[in-house]
């Protein structure tokens, strides 16, 4: 009996001993596991009016995900292919985005709104103009948003 007591004790010890070496580990909130704010969802679109209107592609498609859909049916690859012909093909371009609403979520955003792109062309006198409703779905990937889903309107 002494020996149970005596070995009780000595685990008891041990425990406490690694316990104030090791105290009780809290999990920290990261942004990643934290919910999306309007804030962060504001200045997402900021930026992404910023690579556009800077016509560099590789910056402005870090902010698609890799399964990312447009108008429910054009895969990445092909959302990548059209801002590469759009940028190829421009002198520069201007973009403005009115905010109807945003809706955000644990791990995701809703937005929508009203844009106007002008296309400014290389060696032509003339700039198309493009504008209509648009929504974005955006998700937390990695710890930041990426456009998951956008959806034009009917003006575009």
């Amino acid at each position: 009996m002494r020996f149970k007591i005596t070995v009780f004790l000595l685990c008891l010890l041990v425990v406490s001993m690694i316990s104030g070496i090791c105290p009780a580990q809290v999990p920290i909130l990261s942004e990643a596991s934290q919910a999306v704010t309007e804030k962060e969802v504001r200045q997402f679109i900021n930026g992404y009016l910023t690579r556009f209107t800077g016509m560099e592609l590789e910056p402005l498609m870090a902010l698609f995900s890799k399964d990312a859909i447009e108008n429910r049916v054009l895969p990445y690859g092909d959302i990548r292919a059209a801002y590469r012909k759009v940028i190829a093909t421009s002198e520069s371009i201007s973009c403005k985005f009115k905010i109807y609403s945003i809706k955000t979520y644990k791990q995701s955003a809703s937005v929508s709104g009203h844009y106007e792109a002008v296309q400014f062309f290389r060696n032509n006198e003339f700039a198309k103009i493009f504008e209509g409703d648009i929504q974005w779905i955006l998700v937390r990937e990695e710890g930041v948003l990426r456009i998951k889903e956008v959806n034009y309107g009917k003006n575009r």
